[in-house]
């Protein structure tokens, strides 16, 4: 009889090769061909589960958020469940702290950037890089908004800046210039200020 062939784990085979040849070379060297080799496949064979390039990345994005979701729910999974531990413990998620996060933070750099200069995302507000960005807003805006906060904290303000504190943190740890544990006290230092401690 032949072999039945696991179809999503050959897909997830698929971009975790594109995840190693992104973290070793950069987006620019995930070719169809690089891919394959690297995933111990044929060229034809990736493409039979990818027919573009586009909905190949789309697909690495994808099971790059499902691992940072994952470990997303750990971290709450620790936490009181308060507004503000919540946000604290979703907030820290994002720093690349372990290898698996890094590898997280450096694939969504590269795919935002190729989804900056690629010709079919860069007048598209719904693509996934979009997409993930306001999911990121709106999930803390939720926490901040089911919080006690001090008096005069705007909610909607508030997300947007800490939307942007929590990518910037990430970055500077991958770039070496921060440590991991410097961008918990940063984060920790600014939600102390927003929110009431009893």
């Amino acid at each position: 009889m032949p072999k039945k062939v696991d179809h999503e784990q050959r897909r997830r085979e698929i971009t975790d090769a594109v995840c190693r040849i992104t973290l070793r070379g950069g987006l620019h060297a995930a070719t169809f061909r690089t891919i394959a080799a690297e995933a111990g496949m044929s060229a034809p064979t990736v493409q039979h589960y990818f027919a573009t390039k586009a909905e190949l990345l789309e697909t690495t994005q994808r099971h790059v958020g499902e691992r940072s979701t994952v470990r997303l729910m750990a971290w709450i999974a620790q936490t009181d469940c308060s507004a503000r531990q919540v946000l604290g413990a979703f907030m820290k998620s994002f720093i690349p702290a372990d290898d698996d996060s890094r590898t997280a933070g450096l694939m969504y750099l590269a795919l935002a950037a190729e989804a900056v200069v690629s010709p079919d995302s860069k007048n598209s507000t719904e693509g996934p890089r979009q997409v993930e960005a306001q999911l990121m807003l709106t999930a803390i805006a939720d926490q901040l908004e089911r919080g006690d906060l001090r008096d005069g904290v705007v909610p909607s303000t508030e997300a947007a800046l800490l939307t942007a504190l929590t990518t910037g943190l990430g970055q500077y740890v991958m770039l070496e210039t921060m440590t991991a544990e410097d961008a918990y006290l940063a984060i920790d230092y600014h939600l102390d200020k927003l929110f009431v401690v009893d």
